[in-house]
Order: structure tokens, then C-alpha cells, then sequence
């Protein structure tokens, strides 16, 4: 028979499993009216409408938009770090299958696949994407200063890590030049984002939309920072099919571009 102590423990775990899923509740919709409307179409009153809650009720998970916001951003951070684990996972599979792969090749295989991560966002997840697209290209100040967790925000700044350190480990194999890896970094970064701002203006020059910009800009620098062209031309097919296969069913396997002699 249970003691009272073990039967308050569950009774908070199933308070606390109720608040979160509410939690979660409130922020799907919060994400539906910032996709649709931007900032000024988030608002407690009409996020209270749409969930058919009172406006006091909201106040009891979140005490504002902008911590509102944080906690999408951090969702949205949260499932880019599981998509880059589950992408390096993924190549890290591949490269077990091909021990004739060269290091360098495997090496730069790993960072097209972590670098993907947010190069592919906007075909894999739009919605996402126009969430970080808003929140790092609107100059207006969107979260109180005080409210800012310097270990999460800006949202970039965990994932920039985990491109950084595919970086160190190209460089330590030969695949790239050694260098100052946090400004290479932030260039990848920067210049994907910049090139991705720009698919928004696709309906006026397609051009614009083209999705293989990011991907050619991104080999460019890399190869800036000393990869082999044609490294990066045998790692491209399975970069391109291990980002793509994040969020689709499993597909029937394929012949590999890994080995140069595929």
C-alpha cells in the first residue's frame, strides 16, 4: 500500500504533467497566430480567444508575450539540437558502412549534415523557420533584457556550437584549414540566414526562392576555409538525403556517394 508521501508524489507529477501539456497547449497556439499575424498578431486577449481560455488563465503559465516567446524559441532551438544529433547519427551510420571512405570526406560529410540543419528549416519546417527568421531579422527589442537567459538566447548560440565542433574535427583531419573556428561559425551562420531571408521574395524573382543558394553559398565557404571541391561534390547527394529523410518516413536505401570510387 502506498504512503501518503508516495501518493502526494503522484498526485505533483500529474499536476505537473497537466501544466505542461496546457503549457504546450498554449504555446501551439501562440506559434499559429505569430505565423499568421507576426508580433502584433500575437496578443494575450486574442491567444485566450483562440484557446476559448480566460485572459487571467494565461497569465498563471506565462506572465507576458515575451515569455511567450522565449519559450517558443527555445522549443523551436530544442528541436534543432535533436535534429542535428539524429542528422550526425545518421552520418555517422553511413560512414560505418563505407570504411574505404577517406577521413576528410566523412569528416566534411558531418559538417554538411550539422550545418543542413538550419539550411533545410524552411522546407522541413516553416513554420519554425519564419519563427527564428522574425525574432534575429526584427530590429524592435522583443524581450525584456531581464528576462534573457545568456545560456539560450539568442537562439543561435547553441547551435553554433554544435557547427563548430564539426568544424574542429574537419580541420584536425585535414579536410579544412585550421582557423579561428567561432567567426567561421557565425560567417556560415550569417550568410545562410541572409540567403534564406531572401526566398521570401521568390514570388518576385524565383531565382530568389531557389532552395540549392544556401547549399551553394554554404560549399563556398567552405571551401574559403580550404575543403576540396571535389570532396564536397561526393558528400553532397548524402548530405542532401540525410537532412531531407529527418522528417520522412524511412525510404529503401541507396547507393552512397561517400566513396570516390561509388
Amino acid at each position: 500500500m502506498a504512503t501518503a508521501e508516495e501518493v502526494r508524489r503522484v498526485r505533483a507529477a500529474r499536476r505537473e504533467d497537466r501544466r505542461e501539456a496546457t503549457r504546450q497547449r498554449i504555446l501551439d497556439a501562440a506559434m499559429r497566430l505569430l505565423a499568421e499575424g507576426g508580433w502584433e498578431g500575437l496578443t494575450i486577449a486574442k491567444l485566450a480567444s483562440e484557446l476559448d481560455y480566460a485572459v487571467g488563465a494565461l497569465y498563471r503559465y506565462f506572465d507576458g508575450k515575451d515569455a511567450i516567446l522565449m519559450s517558443l524559441q527555445g522549443r523551436v532551438v530544442e528541436r534543432m539540437i535533436a535534429d542535428m544529433k539524429r542528422a550526425l547519427k545518421a552520418a555517422d551510420a553511413l560512414i560505418a558502412d563505407h570504411p574505404e571512405a577517406e577521413a576528410e570526406d566523412a569528416a566534411l560529410l558531418r559538417v554538411r549534415a550539422a550545418l543542413g540543419v538550419y539550411e533545410t528549416l524552411p522546407l522541413r519546417r516553416p513554420t519554425d523557420f519564419k519563427l527564428l527568421a522574425f525574432t534575429l531579422g526584427e530590429p524592435r527589442e522583443l524581450v525584456d533584457e531581464k528576462r534573457l537567459d545568456p545560456g539560450k538566447l539568442p537562439p543561435f548560440r547553441m547551435l553554433l556550437a554544435g557547427m563548430g565542433a564539426q568544424l574542429i574535427a574537419a580541420a584536425s583531419v585535414g579536410a579544412l584549414r585550421r582557423g579561428d573556428t567561432a567567426r567561421r561559425a557565425i560567417r556560415l551562420w550569417g550568410a545562410m540566414q541572409g540567403v534564406l531571408q531572401l526566398g521570401k521574395l521568390g514570388r518576385f524573382e524565383g531565382t530568389l526562392s531557389d532552395p540549392l543558394l544556401a547549399e551553394e553559398l554554404v560549399e563556398d565557404l567552405l571551401a574559403g576555409f580550404g575543403a576540396d571541391r571535389d570532396r564536397l561534390a561526393r558528400v553532397r547527394v548524402d548530405a542532401r538525403r540525410i537532412l531531407m529523410d529527418l522528417d520522412a518516413p524511412p525510404q529503401p536505401s541507396t547507393p552512397s556517394t561517400l566513396s570516390k570510387n561509388a
